[in-house]
């Protein structure tokens, strides 16, 4: 498995994140301290980057050393989510006890996301941010879809934020009736993941082969 691989970062990078899928909201709050931490650890990196290039003895480490390369990043990504987590606690005390133990999993979901992070490739920041924000709306869409498959199958409902008169819950009357419940367990999210990494990756191979027909066809 090429760690290049859109679809086998997608997965790796789903993996630790199963566990909140059961509900949509989680989803949305995981996936949105996903592409927070990830795309200001990314611009933290990038910075940190170019101050040690500014040093030849550094720069030299830095390129020699993918290991400090990494821990940098660790620290960044660590504080980051903690700095979210604290940030969830005070502002949304309810989506803070939801995550759980799984919030500081966000750090982990980051540093396989963030795979070509600045500091390991010279890439212009307009590159780097679009880069980023893509892998982490590929992320959170692929998080949601998750959810929402697990939740309206497996409980016959669907949580979104509360609004108004809206009580941020849609029930599925059939569904809710007789749902599969098996879907809400740990075996549900990851058959679902299986499934959606097979679809990305029809689609890639899909996507790969049209440019030669359309030339051929030319």
């Amino acid at each position: 498995m090429k760690s290049e691989d859109p679809p086998a970062l997608l997965f790796l990078g789903l993996c630790p994140a199963i566990a909140v899928s059961v509900r949509v909201i989680d989803a949305l709050w995981m996936s949105a301290g996903v592409m927070l931490v990830l795309l200001l650890s990314g611009l933290a990196m990038e910075l940190l980057s170019r101050e040690s290039s500014g040093n030849e003895a550094r720069h030299s480490f830095d390129r020699g050393s993918p290991a400090a390369r990494w821990m940098r990043a660790l620290v960044v990504t660590s504080f980051l989510t903690a700095s979210f987590e604290a940030g969830l606690l005070a502002l949304a005390p309810a989506a803070s006890a939801a995550l759980g133990i799984y919030a500081p999993l966000i750090a982990v979901n980051c540093l396989v996301l963030g795979r070509g992070m600045p500091g390991t490739h010279n890439l212009p920041t307009r590159r780097t941010v679009v880069g980023l924000l893509g892998r982490g709306i590929g992320f959170a869409a692929s998080l949601v879809a998750i959810a929402l498959v697990r939740e309206a199958l497996g409980a016959g409902t669907i949580t979104l934020f509360a609004l108004g008169g809206f009580g941020g819950t849609i029930v599925i009357p059939m569904l809710v009736e007789q749902p599969l419940r098996a879907l809400g367990f740990a075996g549900g999210g990851l058959l679902c993941l299986g499934y959606l990494v097979a679809v990305s990756r029809a689609i890639s191979r899909r996507a790969a082969a049209n440019p030669a027909g359309g030339e051929a066809a030319q």
